[in-house]
C-alpha cells in the first residue's frame, strides 16, 4: 500500500516522458488543472482515433468472430470433434495473417445429487463471506465516526468519459 509519505518526494519533481513530454515542477491546483487539460486533449484524440478504427476494422472483426463462434457451437451440437482446432496442430493457424485462433471449450457436468449438495454448501459459505464483509464495512463506519482509525490514500484512479 502506498501512502502520501512514499510518494511525496518523487511527486514534487515528477517528470513524465512520452511523445507529449510533460513536466510538473510545482504541485498547485492550476498546475494539476493544466495536467488534466493535457490528459483530456490526448484522451479526446485517442478516443476519436479508436472510434474511427473500430468503425473500419473492429465492427467487421467482431461480427466475423461472433459468426465463427456460432458455427463452432453448431458444430459441437452436431457431434463434430472440435479438438482439431485446439493445441499446437490447430487447423486455425493462418501463417499468411500471422494469426492463430485459440479455441477454448468449457464443459460443465450434468446434474447430480452429490453435486447439488456441494453447490448448496458453496452457496452457504458465500453467504457467510458476504455477511462478514458487511460486518467489516459496518465496523469501519463505526470506527470512522469515533475517529478510532485514520484513513490513508491507497491509490488514486482516473477515468475519462464524454461530457453529455
Amino acid at each position: 500500500m502506498l501512502s502520501c509519505l512514499t510518494w511525496a518526494a518523487p511527486a514534487l519533481n515528477a517528470v513524465h516522458y512520452s511523445s507529449h513530454q510533460t513536466i510538473m515542477t510545482k504541485l498547485t491546483i492550476p498546475n494539476l488543472v493544466e495536467q488534466g487539460k493535457i490528459a483530456a486533449r490526448l484522451y479526446d484524440e485517442c478516443d476519436n482515433a479508436l472510434t474511427e478504427l473500430n468503425d473500419s476494422f473492429g465492427t467487421p472483426y467482431e461480427a466475423a468472430r461472433t459468426n465463427l463462434t456460432t458455427e463452432l457451437m453448431r458444430a459441437d451440437c452436431s457431434g463434430i470433434d472440435l479438438s482439431v482446432f485446439q493445441g499446437k496442430e490447430s487447423l486455425f493457424k493462418y501463417p499468411e495473417f500471422n494469426a492463430n485462433i485459440v479455441v477454448r471449450i468449457t464443459t460443465v457436468p450434468t446434474g447430480h445429487t452429490k453435486l447439488e449438495k456441494i453447490d448448496e454448501k458453496i452457496a452457504q459459505l458465500e453467504l457467510k463471506l458476504k455477511q462478514a464483509k458487511l460486518e467489516r464495512k459496518h465496523l469501519v463506519e463505526q470506527l470512522k465516526i469515533t475517529s478510532a482509525v485514520d484513513f490513508v490514500t491507497e491509490k488514486i484512479v482516473t477515468a475519462f468519459s464524454r461530457i453529455k
